[in-house]
């Protein structure tokens, strides 16, 4: 999980390297990093840890495709998700698709990553 969220991440930060000199294109989509934490006095000795997003939770994308939201469609974050996704699409040859972006307004978490090699 830690490494799947944190790869979009890097891969998010330079989508917005690319997009910040490109005139009147506003706020990127940002993925926050999680952590990996051991606590070996629990009984469930690994968690993650990410910082807490306030506000209306919006999934843009979602893996299975069943789940219409018009959100994606309709607002600034759901159409810069969808930028991400092409253009990670498209930086990759086509091997990986950033996949479940949700959060709250840029703000994405719980990404996944679907790759060729794995379907």
């Amino acid at each position: 999980e830690c490494y799947v969220q944190n790869t979009a991440r890097e891969y998010a930060k330079i989508y917005a390297a690319e997009a910040e000199p490109l005139e009147g294109f506003g706020e990127v989509p940002e993925i926050i990093p999680i952590f990996l934490v051991h606590r070996p006095a629990n009984n469930i000795p690994y968690a993650t840890v990410e910082e807490e997003l306030v506000g209306e939770f919006v999934k843009y994308s979602v893996r299975d495709g069943k789940e219409v939201n018009f959100l994606r469609r309709d607002s600034e974050a759901g159409q810069k998700c969808c930028t991400f996704q092409h253009w990670l699409y498209e930086k990759t040859n086509g091997s990986l698709l950033v996949t479940d972006l949700q959060g709250v307004g840029m703000k994405l978490t719980d990404v996944g990553i679907a790759t060729v090699a794995k379907g």
